[in-house]
């Protein structure tokens, strides 16, 4: 996806995701036929089918020993992975099969936006048990290939294998950028600008909600529920403006926001030896976030720093760079906010609260191997 695109597409089928929870609480039938009975080479021509005509950059695609690639020249290779696992970093009972598939995927576009690269090409490896159904697996593929057609990028490849207990899901996304062009976490100086794309926290609280009504077996949600469980099942990676961030040179140090902004912000600050002063009052929350948090007695502010898998952007621009950024985001259609500064490293990480008061930012998100 070029920079000339308008602005990153939302996912076509961003449909009641309440209504979809509550027939899965209900239990529904999964249809009979399951992967011991057509096997691995019955699962590999399902997914062969599925994958569209190859891309231009792909030359050698699904069906062979390995994929053969055309990398343009003046070009440089970028490469991310991920593994979710079943119970860490995912649960079917909180959503549907295709929801996990756009996520999977979308995660990795992410980081591939936060290089300031362009995706092109991705793998999967899949390991699940042998009584899943077919339906089940298909649907984790018409998920990730929902979103692959949207940004361009063919899946060229991967591996499938049995789980005996669970679900693996394993993404590789290949990008390419332009020489020097790549964008990584550690160009943040004192006295840029911090900037975040969208809005932050709402898939924490939709995460939550999702948890609650799981735990009582659910009833129908207001409308403000199900936009934050929509925002947790439907993502929008910011490929196109990640994209224009590096090639124009603007964005100093990116990150995308997986693990939270307190944590992810650390990472950064942590990369280039800086420090950061964010202000509370400036980051930027949906008017749902804002009536939940409200109703539940919380804040709001809380919830952006600590939530998790916003995928958005992260980034620090020089001064100088400020308004072109804020132009060319109004442009695209996309909100960014100016969040906080970098200052120096002995200055640390802090939050200038409501009222003025500036206090350590002592606040951390997940964390594998942390959290039990």
């Amino acid at each position: 996806m070029g920079i000339e695109d308008a602005h990153d597409v939302g996912i076509e089928d961003a449909h009641d995701v309440g209504a979809e929870f509550e027939l899965r609480l209900r239990g529904a039938d999964d249809p009979p036929v399951t992967l011991n009975q057509i096997g691995e080479f019955g699962l590999l021509q399902r997914i062969r089918r599925k994958v569209p005509a190859r891309s231009a950059m792909v030359r050698i695609g699904i069906g062979d020993d390995a994929a053969v690639l055309r990398i343009p020249p003046r070009r440089e290779l970028i490469v991310t992975t991920d593994m979710l696992v079943e119970a860490v970093d995912f649960d079917p009972a909180y959503g549907s099969f295709r929801q996990i598939g756009i996520k999977a995927l979308a995660a990795n576009l992410s980081d591939v936006a936060a290089m300031g690269g362009r995706p092109f090409a991705f793998l999967v490896g899949l390991a699940v048990p042998g009584r899943m159904s077919v339906r089940a697996v298909d649907d984790i593929y018409d998920g990730m290939l929902s979103l692959a057609r949207r940004h361009r990028v063919a899946l060229i490849g991967g591996d499938t294998s049995a789980s005996p207990k669970g679900m693996l899901i394993t993404v590789t996304v290949l990008g390419e950028v332009e020489p020097g062009r790549a964008v990584t976490r550690s160009g943040a100086r004192v006295g840029d600008r911090i900037y975040v794309t969208g809005t932050l926290g709402d898939s924490r609280a939709g995460l939550e909600i999702l948890k609650r009504r799981k735990r009582r077996k659910g009833s129908p949600s207001p409308a403000i529920e199900s936009s934050l469980i929509r925002r947790h099942f439907f993502p929008s990676p910011r490929v196109a403006f990640g994209r224009l961030l590096g090639r124009r040179g603007w964005a100093a140090a990116m990150i995308d926001l997986s693990d939270g902004l307190a944590s992810d912000l650390r990472h950064l600050c942590e990369a280039g030896g800086v420090g950061a002063r964010l202000e509370s009052e400036r980051l930027p929350v949906s008017a749902a976030l804002a009536a939940y948090a409200g109703r539940l007695g919380r804040s709001a502010p809380d919830y952006a720093l600590r939530g998790g898998e916003d995928f958005e952007l992260l980034f620090s621009v020089r001064d100088k760079d400020s308004a072109a950024v804020e132009a060319a985001a109004r442009r695209m259609s996309l909100s960014v906010t100016a969040i906080g500064v970098i200052v120096s490293k002995r200055r640390g990480i802090s939050v200038i609260e409501k009222g003025g008061r500036e206090v350590p930012l002592t606040l951390r998100s997940y964390e594998h191997f942390m959290q039990r």
